[in-house]
């Protein structure tokens, strides 16, 4: 889809809310909670929606310290696991209906799964590596059992 003249020479404001999907059960918790942090330091409001599994007392604790953070936790289960289509389209409508009550300028997706949900905000998906991979690239020796 092309923008007319008039799109394109207006200039874009930045997303002052996010909708952001997290997964508490690895790594990508640490990078959103970093982001999370960095987008409340420029004034960004940021609203994440958990999955996978209960947030720690840990995890919770984390969450309260980063300014504007609004919590709306699930324990849907990840694509990744074992039998989870069920729970990702339950997830799908849960993220919709996130999406349509809160507004948000832009949907941050640290998934694969509901990359093609029709969002009504732009959406940025986030491909995160899986563990061994990720040792392979970074560290040296065999992966740890």
């Amino acid at each position: 889809m092309k923008s007319s003249p008039a799109e394109a020479s207006t200039p874009r404001r930045p997303p002052r809310r996010v909708l952001m999907t997290t997964d508490t059960v690895g790594g990508v918790w640490t990078y959103a909670l970093e982001l999370c942090r960095a987008l409340a330091e420029v004034g960004v409001e940021v609203a994440l929606a958990t999955m996978g599994a209960p947030l720690t007392p840990a995890q919770a604790e984390e969450a309260r310290g980063v300014p504007g953070l609004r919590v709306f936790e699930s324990t849907w289960r990840l694509e990744w696991m074992e039998s989870p289509w069920e729970d990702v389209e339950a997830a799908g409508a849960w993220l919709l209906g996130l999406e349509a009550r809160l507004e948000p300028d832009l949907v941050h997706l640290n998934g694969y799964c509901h990359g093609a949900l029709p969002w009504r905000a732009p959406v940025v998906m986030v491909a995160h590596s899986c563990v061994a991979s990720w040792w392979e690239a970074v560290r040296s020796g065999p992966l740890p059992e």
